[in-house]
């Protein structure tokens, strides 16, 4: 099983992908990847180095590539659970004014999840919880980005969880739950 995570930075994303794939014995990764190409989106998303908008979502789609072989070989052996994915970059890309078919256009060979848990986040508490801030820590502009992830959420069928005012440890539950309702398999 594919499971990815979306979410603002400080929506609990990463703890809650980690704490899953633990659980579940599984594969954890994330985007952008530890590629070459990865390392290099890491360093324009810190603001060391300037590119155009497009560029940087042909970036991510390049990334992409590359990771899904990664994740494909994986989920020959194990459940693959990621923090961040397509949907990252059609919710912030096109918030940055990248046309979104064009995103999608560029991402058409991406790995369809079998879940995609989308945790969602009051922006000033996502703010307070972000350790490292990137180019896209900007309120209003998460505001936007939040907004388009609500919108990706119905057209694809996300399980959207409020991390506000609960604990780590309700989120995770509330997360295994919803496994255990989506796949029988799971011995949660």
């Amino acid at each position: 099983m594919f499971i990815v995570f979306e979410g603002i930075d400080g929506s609990g994303k990463t703890t809650q992908s980690g704490l899953l794939a633990k659980k579940l014995n599984a594969f954890w990764t994330c985007e952008p990847s530890n590629s070459s190409v990865g390392k290099l989106i890491r360093e324009i998303l810190s603001g060391k180095i300037k590119v155009d908008d497009k560029t940087l979502a042909l970036l991510f789609a390049a990334d992409r590539v590359e990771h899904t072989k990664l994740i494909k070989e994986e989920l020959k052996r194990r459940d693959v659970v990621c923090d961040r994915y397509l949907y990252s970059s059609i919710a912030y890309q096109s918030i940055a004014g990248v046309d979104e078919d064009f995103i999608k256009s560029i991402n058409r060979y991406a790995l369809k999840p079998d879940v995609v848990f989308l945790l969602i986040v009051d922006i000033e508490t996502a703010l307070k919880r972000v350790k490292t801030k990137d180019i896209f820590e900007k309120k209003d502009f998460l505001e936007k980005v939040q907004n388009k992830y609500l919108e990706l959420a119905e057209e694809y069928n996300f399980i959207v969880i409020d991390t506000t005012k609960k604990s780590i440890n309700e989120i995770h539950k509330e997360i295994l739950e919803y496994l255990k309702e989506y796949n029988k398999v799971y011995k949660l």
